[in-house]
């Protein structure tokens, strides 16, 4: 079964005559990579004390949706990796995001949804009860003081669980197709085998973290929402709203925020960066 998950995922993504920008044979996204892991797996506990109270477990979400407990299951997760044509369109731009970027931010979305939608009807329709929380009205939007904007289900620490990439200096989410990706979730009570998880933390990725170089997202920031302290979500809020959106958004033809300069024309944008070589002495 889980196979025929994956194959059949693959195949919406790669088949889809909505996976590509409108009015152009563009694509938006390359294959993406699948994750698994169990509802029971102790990381979903534990964001409650590093995201908030708010955060809600798998658990939490099931008996949200259903009205019903969830003794076993699994958190499904995927990785939409942009693809090269998305990608290299915002690679000149130094405030705003290519119209390309911003299209693709804007209808890639919506076929993310189309996405979740099609495996909670997949996994239904062979009897086990299944929740996309990105598309449930249990949903919501938070503001925490200290750490900023958040909400009740994270679709890229869902993925960290997942076993499908680790932290950024930019909170991103640094995966084997890199940085410049869109994640989406389910969560079910069909039970299947959880991916391997390798990480010994959540920046394993990073080469900041993990070798204390690189920085390239700080200089790609035009908010200067990126420091060597991390990323100020404020900041980088107030400028997608107030300075991008107002600038590009109608001329473009999309109404949600975007940037991505600090996921593009970086180490980490379409993979994970090697470390770097140890000058001999």
């Amino acid at each position: 079964m889980k196979d025929e998950i994956i194959s059949k995922i693959e195949n919406f993504v790669t088949t889809s005559g909505h996976n590509k920008l409108p009015d152009t044979a563009i694509k938006i996204y390359n294959l993406p990579r699948i994750g698994f892991a169990d509802v029971n797996n102790e990381l979903f506990g534990s964001y409650k004390q590093k995201i908030g109270s708010f955060h809600l477990t798998p658990k939490e979400w099931f008996k949200a949706e259903f009205e019903d407990s969830l003794p076993n299951g699994t958190v499904i997760c995927w990785i939409l990796p942009f693809t090269e044509t998305i990608l290299k369109s915002n690679y000149l731009e130094r405030a705003f995001p290519s119209k390309e970027w911003a299209q693709a931010r804007f209808y890639g979305e919506q076929f993310n949804n189309m996405l979740r939608e099609f495996v909670v009807g997949l996994i239904t329709k062979i009897g086990y009860r299944t929740v996309a929380p990105a598309l449930s009205s249990n949903w919501q939007r938070v503001y925490v003081d200290d750490i900023g904007h958040a909400s009740t289900w994270s679709e890229r620490h869902a993925a960290y669980a997942t076993g499908l990439g680790t932290f950024s200096l930019t909170d991103a989410l640094i995966t084997e197709c890199g940085m410049a990706v869109r994640v989406g979730s389910v969560i079910t009570e069909l039970v299947l085998e959880p991916s391997p998880f390798l990480y010994k933390g959540i920046h394993d990725n990073c080469l900041h973290y993990n070798s204390n170089s690189c920085g390239a997202c700080i200089r790609r920031c035009p908010a200067g929402a990126i420091s060597l302290n991390g990323h100020n979500k404020d900041l980088c809020f107030e400028y997608t709203r107030r300075k991008v959106m107002p600038a590009v958004n109608e001329a473009y033809g999309v109404t949600t925020p975007s940037c991505g300069l600090c996921q593009t024309r970086v180490p980490c944008e379409r993979s994970i960066p090697k470390l770097p070589k140890l000058k001999s002495k």
